[in-house]
């Protein structure tokens, strides 16, 4: 999220003459400002868990992004069915050979963070039991794109925001799920593409700080506009196709 939102932030000091404090981090990087008070603002790419609503806090959802399945660019295979997926996280499609690949055995890269959070990687597994034995952790998302990148057998997964944010790391392919492309917006909006992750940002509703709410509103209004490499559908489109909301934040699909 920090990259779309990072020139928003710029315009808007530079418009009004604010001095705006900005870090790069984590979901887990916000939770934390939140809970030790020291952030009018907070991002996040996952819906947040119980915990993260601390009293006070007020969610507002800017839009959601597809999660691409990501390989190799000599991987030949360019889609799987969602079925497929799952078995291959699961470990029970153990060679690309059983998806129209090469004789390569597979091996499964996942980064399982936010783990308390909804949404994300769950939409492949809920359960990161249910993820297979031999699947290999990493830990960053740059880890994630070089691993990829350099090794024709990885499959893994990422936005495709964040996948052209760390470009340098390397080439990777994203798949098409069930025929449905990650970059086809309006099967994301539909709910037929299956995977995404959800941005939100933050603010006090208690001891409310009311340049932050403003800068917050702004976002709102501006993220119809963000650059296309982002590949963030926005809460306006969300709204408009039907997606179910409580006050700003999203909490379903549409039917």
């Amino acid at each position: 999220l920090y990259p779309a939102l990072l020139p928003f932030i710029q315009e808007y000091a530079k418009q009004n003459k604010l001095d705006i404090a900005v870090q790069e981090g984590t979901c887990g990087t916000s939770a934390k400002a939140l809970k030790d008070k020291i952030a009018d603002i907070a991002g996040f790419c996952c819906p947040p868990s119980e915990n993260d609503r601390l009293t006070g806090i007020k969610f507002h959802t800017l839009g959601i992004g597809s999660l691409a399945l990501m390989v190799n660019p000599k991987n030949p295979v360019n889609n799987l069915t969602f079925n497929q997926v799952q078995k291959i996280f699961q470990g029970s499609i153990f060679r690309w050979s059983d998806v129209n690949g090469s004789k390569k055995m597979i091996q499964v890269l996942g980064r399982l963070h936010c783990k308390q959070r909804p949404g994300h990687w769950r939409l492949i597994l809920d359960n990161e039991d249910l993820f297979s034995p031999r699947m290999s952790e990493v830990s960053t998302i740059p880890d994630m794109i070089s691993e990829i990148a350099n090794n024709p057998a990885t499959i893994g997964y990422e936005t495709l925001m964040m996948s052209d944010h760390y470009k340098s790391k390397g080439e990777i392919k994203a798949l098409s799920i069930d025929s449905i492309a990650p970059t086809d917006d309006k099967k994301l909006l539909s709910g037929e593409y299956p995977l995404y992750r959800t941005f939100n940002v933050t603010t006090w509703e208690s001891k409310p700080n009311i340049e932050a709410q403003k800068l917050v509103k702004y976002f709102i209004e501006q993220i119809k506009n963000v650059e296309s490499k982002y590949a963030i559908v926005s809460v306006q489109e969300l709204r408009a196709a039907g997606w179910k909301f409580k006050d700003d934040e999203i909490i379903g699909e549409p039917k």
